[in-house]
Parts: C-alpha cells; structure tokens; sequence
C-alpha cells in the first residue's frame, strides 16, 4: 500500500477541524453556564422567600438541566472528536512507518 499523503492531510485537517469545532462549542457552553443559573435565578426571585431559595429552584429547573444536558452532549462530541484525530493521526503514523519499512525492504533486494 503507497502513502497517499495529500488523503491522510486532509483526513487529518478535517479531523483536527472538527475536534476544534466541537471543543469551542463545549466550552461556549461551559462559559456561560453560570449565566444561565444567574438568569434562571433571576426569573425564580420574586416568588422565593430567599435568593438560597431562587438558586435551589434554578438547578431544579428544566431550562438549566436542558442546559446541562447540551452541554454534556458538546462534551461527548468533542472527545469523539479528539479520539478520531487522535487516531487517523496514528494511522498516519503506521502508514508511515509501513512505506518505510516497505523501502527498507526494497532497498536490501
């Protein structure tokens, strides 16, 4: 099998894209996360006795644990996607290697 270089840059270019694309979504997600509790509070308070009270309400609520929820799913995405760089980058490697080898070999007939 030949290395076909320009096909393993762009698996990897495509790979490493994605992988970025999904970790700047996990953490735009995790950025604002104290934001959307602070809002939810917010929306709670006026029919809370204490700002304790308003909080508990916020992390009990369906718009905070969707909020969760996305979040931990843009966190799954991303490690896929850090997994299918990390591997294409492997078999990059091997491929490498393997044409070398391959060389070697060719070179000691």
């Amino acid at each position: 099998m030949t290395l076909n270089v320009e096909k393993t840059f762009h698996e990897l270019t495509q790979a490493g894209e994605t992988w970025a694309d999904c970790k700047a979504a996990y953490e735009a997600l995790d950025d604002v996360t104290k934001t959307v509790l602070s809002d939810i509070t917010l929306d709670h308070l006026p029919n809370c006795a204490s700002k304790a009270e308003a909080e508990t309400r916020a992390l009990a609520s369906d718009g905070f644990k969707n909020h969760l929820a996305a979040k931990s799913a843009a966190r799954r995405a991303w490690l896929f996607a850090e997994v299918k760089w990390k591997n294409c980058n492997t078999l990059a490697e091997l491929r490498r290697s393997e044409e070398s080898t391959r060389r070697a070999e060719a070179n000691l007939r």
